[in-house]
C-alpha cells in the first residue's frame, strides 16, 4: 500500500535540503550563515504559517468530501 502524500514530508524534506546548501555554501567561504539567517527569518515564520494554512484547509476540504 502506497503512503499518503504528506505536504509536510516534502516541506521538511526541501527544508533539510535548503539547510545542506546553505551549510555548504558557507563552509566553502560563500555565504555568511549568520548574517543571512539575520535577514532572512522572518521567511521561516511566512513559510511555517503558510504550511499550517494549507495543512487545515486541506483537512477540511477531505473531511467535507473535498472536491
Amino acid at each position: 500500500m502506497a503512503t499518503p502524500f504528506s505536504i509536510e514530508r516534502i516541506v521538511i524534506g526541501f527544508a533539510l535540503l535548503g539547510l545542506g546548501v546553505l551549510w555548504l555554501l558557507a563552509n566553502a567561504g560563500r555565504l555568511d550563515l549568520l548574517s543571512a539567517l539575520r535577514t532572512w527569518w522572518p521567511l521561516l515564520l511566512v513559510l511555517w504559517g503558510a504550511l499550517e494554512l494549507v495543512t487545515a484547509l486541506s483537512g477540511r476540504l477531505e473531511r467535507r468530501g473535498g472536491s
